[in-house]
């Protein structure tokens, strides 16, 4: 990478669009439709109207995941933003670490910024309460595209100095 200013580069979270839950949305409204036309007088019982509505909830909540971008990483000229967290200044990072943290009982490697001795910054829920991940952690197992987390290490290494 040269040292050319970065106005600022948007990273996106990348989910498989094509998962079991979409299935499961799928063979639930197939369900509720193929029952709603063929007996319709179930459309009237109240199990049938909250299965309805889980659906509904259901296939808004995917929407939500897989069919809207989620920034994952923020970079520009003077920090880095992970996901909804306060900016970090690259002036403010003591080093960086590449570590592997356990989540959900496995491994994943994440890169790991860690901001100089005597800075306080205001932290989120799950930045204060977030076991092995440290407050700024950028995920580097599979949330995002391999170019993506290529060219995020690429450029906190320029930013932040040398990689522990």
């Amino acid at each position: 990478m040269s040292n050319e200013n970065l106005n600022e580069k948007i990273f996106y979270y990348r989910f498989n669009k094509l998962n079991a839950w979409l299935i499961l949305n799928l063979a639930l409204t197939i369900t509720l439709v193929y029952w709603g036309v063929r007996c319709p007088c179930l459309l009237f019982w109240v199990q049938t109207q909250v299965l309805l509505g889980v659906c509904l909830l259901s296939w808004l909540a995917w929407g939500w995941k897989y069919v809207l971008k989620h920034k994952a990483v923020v970079v520009d000229d003077e920090g880095i933003k992970i996901d909804y967290c306060q900016k970090l200044p690259w002036k403010d990072i003591a080093r960086t670490e590449e570590k592997d943290v356990r989540c959900c009982f496995r491994n994943c490697r994440v890169l790991t910024l860690v901001p100089k001795d005597g800075i306080s910054y205001r932290y989120n829920f799950l930045q204060k309460h977030n076991g092995d991940f440290t407050p700024f952690a950028i995920p580097m197992y599979g949330l995002l595209s391999p170019e993506d987390e290529k060219e995020i290490a690429e450029i906190v290494a320029e930013k932040a100095g040398k990689r522990r």
